[in-house]
C-alpha cells in the first residue's frame, strides 16, 4: 500500500478512516492518568501517517509538543485550516514542515515519506501515538515499518500503539487485523511490550460493522524502545 493510494484517498475525500473525536485511550493515558500538566512542555509526541487528526489538537492544547508525519499536503492544510491554526511552511530536503506559528500551540507536520525519514528527524521525540498507522499498512509492509520505527528511536522512548483485531476473511482493509502474536514478532526485539487493556468495540463501531465485520477488538499496548 504506497504513498499513491493514500493520496488518491485525501484527493478523492474517501476518508472515512478519519475519526472527528479525539481518541479516548489518548486522554486517557495522556490525561489524568498522564504525567502532570508541568511536566508535559518537556515531552514531544511523535504521529505517525497522521492525516489531519484531532489527536495532534489535543496533544497540543494538554501541553504536548507535537511532530508528525503526513504524505498529503491536502490533509496537513486541511488539519491547520480547520482547527483555525496559523501556520508556517517550509521546504525541506525535497519535503514540506509545516509548523503552527500560534505560540500556544507547538506543532510541526513533516509531510512527505515516513519511510524517508532519518533518525535526526525524530531526535528530540519522548512519546509516540500510534492510533492509525500500523493498522493501516498490509502484513507485507509491517515488518518494515516496525524496523523503520526502532531505526528512528532512541532508547527510552514511550509509545501507546493500538490496534484492531477481526477475521480478515469479513473485512478488506485498510484498517487492517494485526494480532497480539504479530504485535510481539513485530516489536520485541527491539522494544519491551506491555498489554494495557483490550476492548470489544464491535457495537461501536456502525461503518465496520456495516462492511462485514461481526467481532472487533481494540487492542492498547505500551512499547519501549530498548
Amino acid at each position: 500500500m504506497e504513498i499513491d493510494f493514500w493520496l488518491e484517498r485525501w484527493n478523492n475525500n474517501q476518508t472515512g478512516f478519519h475519526q472527528t473525536q479525539v481518541n479516548p485511550y489518548l486522554s486517557y493515558f495522556y490525561g489524568n492518568k498522564g504525567p502532570a500538566a508541568e511536566q508535559r512542555e518537556k515531552l514531544k509526541v511523535f504521529v505517525p501517517l497522521s492525516g489531519k487528526s484531532k489527536d495532534m489538537l489535543w496533544l497540543s492544547q494538554n501541553g504536548y509538543k507535537v511532530f508528525a508525519v503526513e504524505c498529503s499536503d491536502r490533509a496537513v492544510k486541511g488539519f491547520f485550516e480547520e482547527n483555525a491554526l496559523n501556520y508556517k511552511y517550509a521546504e525541506k530536503d525535497k519535503h514540506a514542515l509545516y509548523q503552527s506559528s500560534d505560540l500556544a500551540s507547538i506543532i510541526e507536520i513533516f509531510q512527505g515519506d515516513f519511510f524517508e525519514m532519518q533518525q535526526m528527524d525524530l531526535d528530540d521525540i519522548t512519546d509516540i501515538f500510534d492510533r492509525a498507522s500500523l493498522v493501516a499498512l498490509p502484513v507485507e509492509m509491517r515488518q518494515q515499518y516496525a524496523n523503520k520505527m526502532a531505526e528512528l528511536q532512541k532508547p527510552g522512548v514511550r509509545t501507546l500503539l493500538v490496534t484492531l483485531t477481526f477475521d480478515p476473511a469479513e473485512m478488506n482493509g485498510p484498517p487492517f487485523s494485526v494480532t497480539e502474536e504479530e504485535v510481539h514478532a513485530l516489536y520485541s526485539e527491539n522494544f519491551s511490550i506491555q498489554k494495557l487493556l483490550f476492548k470489544d468495540v464491535i457495537e461501536d463501531e456502525a461503518g465496520l460493522k456495516n462492511r462485514g465485520l461481526t467481532a472487533l477488538v481494540e487492542t492498547v499496548y505500551k512499547l519501549v524502545r530498548k
